[in-house]
């Protein structure tokens, strides 16, 4: 088995022809000056190669990855890449779903979860279903199971599984907010200027041009429809069938409700004219809220989950004394005491149920604190996590899930933002990959993190068109001792 990655006359963006054995199974550290190339060399050159080695080798097209500029690379593994790129920008994204740990916590609720009965209010666990599954993928789950019976009154009731109490299925989702605890408005005030006509500036968003073109439009559905119709009409002087025209347009019941036995126009020449408001919302969420158009929307919190983002029949079932929106909106680090105390009070029968998936669960949420992150919530949403955060998260998961070996990690700055006391365990995390037989290169700057590498690659001696060369390579030690590095010269200070 290679033991070693061979690159051959690396030559992408400042790289000066660059050939260079990298050690496998070892933490490499790519490090030098801040564009020195060293990104260039791990992300660009690496990376790339490796994806495109991949695609031909499953029989896939690569002609969508240009191949490095290179001469040759020998003995890739398999990569992944954790940079620190935001990857999802779904608001329903957060730190408890990308991780997993709201899954688990669902299905820990749907099991042990204690209710109040609907007919009596007294509280209870119902007993476990017979057709219960252990399965975490929600697409496999059942929407509903056999009703449960309370032990006081008798009285029957849904029995509630892990999809009432996901805020991302109509089971449990706040109905008001539709599951993402809060609601979204538009300032209709900062659309329309009712004391100007619609070509004199009446609608914010449309230019000129664009007035002229949106207003021969309602032209012709004002007189599809046989309505009095004059552009230079003050907005508050319209009447209530050509204010809805112009806001919601000829397809919106808002109109329809006024000219109930006519159909509306077919052709945009005809008169078919969306209306601004509707087609701002269409906008709106066609493109997540960033559209052009996001600042005309105002967020409140929801007024009926005040964020939780659940119903309220679900936000009143707990575990340990806690809801699952409780424990969402708590640090992780106080996740892990509540499941560590979770734990020793689990009787026998609830050892049987969720022993192992809880002793999991832990794990998983303790690796995230371990890696400086303990301070996040699980509502946090994913778009608003650092580079860093985000990061770490991934590699945290990594070491997660499934064991891999002779897998080469690639990772951008993971000390980002750490404390010392936390760079410390994100080596152990990083020692751990090493371990399980994976090869770990990462670009650092991060003295902490340097010195306890096993091999240092510096490219320089300084940043732009004065990069790009292999300056040094080695052990620390090895490193420390050659002159022309400034990497070296700080080792050597720090060795000493």
């Amino acid at each position: 088995m290679n033991d070693f990655i061979e690159i051959r006359g690396a030559r992408e963006n400042n790289l000066k022809n660059v050939t260079l054995q990298i050690p496998k199974y070892k933490l490499v550290v790519l490090t030098g000056p801040s564009g020195s190339g060293k990104s260039t060399l791990a992300m660009d050159t690496l990376q790339r190669e490796c994806q495109r080695q991949y695609m031909e080798s499953m029989g896939m097209t690569s002609e969508s990855l240009a191949k490095p500029k290179v001469d040759a690379i020998i003995g890739l593994s398999p990569s992944i890449s954790v940079g620190q790129h935001v990857t999802n920008r779904n608001p329903r994204s957060t730190v408890g779903t990308v991780t997993d740990i709201y899954t688990y916590l669902r299905i820990i609720y749907e099991k042990l979860g204690e209710r109040s009965c609907v007919h009596c209010g007294t509280r209870f666990i119902p007993s476990p279903s017979a057709d219960a599954e252990t399965s975490t993928n929600e697409d496999d789950e059942p929407a509903s199971m056999a009703a449960v019976r309370c032990p006081h009154c008798h009285g029957e009731m849904e029995r509630w599984t892990r999809r009432h109490f996901s805020y991302n299925t109509p089971d449990g989702a706040c109905e008001t907010c539709g599951g993402l605890g809060h609601t979204v408005s538009l300032d209709l005030e900062a659309v329309f200027d009712q004391e100007k006509s619609v070509l004199g500036g009446g609608v914010s968003i449309w230019f000129e041009m664009l007035a002229n073109y949106h207003t021969s439009v309602l032209k012709a559905a004002a007189t599809h429809y046989g309505l009095p119709y004059n552009p230079e009409q003050l907005l508050k002087e319209y009447s209530e069938a050509q204010r809805d025209l112009l806001y919601y347009g000829v397809e919106s019941d808002a109109f329809i409700r006024h000219f109930p036995d006519m159909k509306p126009p077919k052709t945009v020449n005809g008169g078919k004219f969306e209306g601004v408001v509707t087609g701002i919302w269409r906008r709106y969420k066609e493109k997540g809220g960033e559209s052009g158009e996001g600042a005309l929307f105002r967020e409140q919190l929801c007024v009926d989950c005040h964020g939780a983002k659940l119903k309220k029949e679900i936000r009143d079932v707990t575990v340990g004394g806690s809801s699952i929106s409780d424990i969402a909106g708590w640090a992780l680090q106080d996740t892990v005491s509540w499941l560590d105390a979770l734990m020793c009070q689990l009787g026998p029968d609830d050892k049987e149920q969720v022993e192992s998936m809880l002793h999991d669960l832990t794990v998983r949420t303790k690796r995230i604190v371990n890696v400086g992150l303990g301070y996040l919530t699980l509502n946090r949403q994913s778009v608003t996590l650092s580079g860093g955060e985000g990061q770490r998260i991934r590699l945290a998961k990594e070491l997660s899930g499934k064991s891999k070996q002779h897998t080469l990690y690639l990772l951008d700055e993971p000390s980002t933002g750490l404390h010392p006391r936390d760079t410390k365990q994100l080596l152990l995390l990083l020692g751990k990959l090493v371990d399980a037989g994976n090869s770990v290169i990462v670009v650092e700057h991060n003295l902490d993190v340097i010195r306890e590498c096993d091999w240092i690659i510096d490219i320089g001696p300084e940043g732009g068109h004065e990069g790009g060369e292999l300056i040094a390579q080695g052990t620390p030690e090895d490193v420390a001792r050659v002159d022309a590095s400034h990497t070296g010269r700080y080792l050597r200070e720090a060795l000493r």
